[in-house]
């Protein structure tokens, strides 16, 4: 009996976990969302969410500057941190061929969330592979995709709101970085292969802390608090320095792996968010990368 590739198993208990996972947020609470009265959102900002998405496809790809029902009475200037809204409006307007019906709309928002919920189990896998080996990664994904508690309550159908987009984009610039960190050490990829411009040694880091950057740079463009996402990276990287320091080591993978990350991610942040503390956090980023390659 020929036996199945292990890459092929493993590929196929991820997918089991990621419908295990979908079936907790889609199926079980599916009778208190889809009811006769209509689809019934879980939450307060999930019709506020759902008020920027109406108006959003009616306008897209422009967002609305200013809401008049919050803040009573005189209104809110909205922020443009809305990159979940974006999302599933676009996903709406591809899914619809561009004219979606209100049924239609309320519908796949009220899916997206459990979907996005049921996709972290994917950088989940690859975390737990890259830091413990192939089978730490499956029981990660699987653990995950059970997991009780906000993460589930707020990643059920009906509670559309940016919390889950939160929880998928930082585990996936999570993911990238992890792998960017993990390959420019396994290459011993040093600041000399930079010089020569030795892209058979850089092509793999760089392109995860190019991924990572685009991927820390969508998370800080769904939700306010980003920054201290940014602030726990930071940290890694001091520590991480310092250990490699203490030890004798190169540290320049760290360079190569985060420099990029941070400097991507600003420069998306930049055009984009007037926020002052954002692109401080992340300027602070680089210089503490910087600052202690050179020290």
């Amino acid at each position: 009996m020929r036996k199945l590739p292990s890459g092929l198993i493993t590929g196929a208990l991820v997918a089991f976990f990621f419908a295990v996972a979908l079936y907790f947020r889609a199926v079980v609470p599916y009778s208190s969302v889809f009811t006769d009265a209509g689809i019934k959102f879980s939450s307060v900002d999930a019709y506020w969410h759902m008020r920027i998405i109406d108006n959003l496809l009616q306008n897209f790809p422009h967002l609305m500057t200013f809401d008049p029902y919050t803040i009573f009475p005189g209104g809110e200037s909205l922020d443009n941190l809305h990159f979940f809204d974006w999302l599933l409006a676009g996903v709406i307007k591809v899914l619809s061929f561009g004219s979606p019906s209100p049924t239609f709309i309320d519908t796949v928002s009220a899916y997206f969330p459990a979907v996005l919920g049921a996709a972290v189990t994917i950088p989940v896998f690859f975390i737990g592979r890259a830091l413990a080996g192939r089978w730490a990664g499956v029981i990660a994904a699987g653990l995950v995709s059970i997991l009780p508690g906000e993460f589930l309550g707020r990643s059920i159908i009906g509670f559309t709101d940016h919390h889950v987009a939160e929880s998928l984009f930082t585990a996936v610039a999570l993911m990238f970085l992890i792998l960017a960190v993990k390959s420019g050490q396994e290459r011993n990829v040093s600041l000399e292969h930079v010089r020569k411009m030795d892209w058979k040694v850089l092509r793999r880091p760089l392109i995860f802390a190019v991924l990572g950057g685009l991927s820390l740079a969508i998370y800080m463009l769904t939700w306010m608090g980003s920054p201290l996402f940014v602030f726990l990276i930071a940290v890694y990287f001091v520590f991480q320095f310092t250990i490699d320091y203490l030890r004798g080591r190169s540290v320049d993978y760290l360079w190569i792996a985060g420099l990029p990350l941070f400097f991507i991610a600003l420069l998306i942040i930049l055009p984009s968010s007037s926020i002052v503390y954002y692109n401080l956090s992340l300027t602070l980023g680089i210089f503490i990368i910087a600052g202690l390659g050179i020290l």
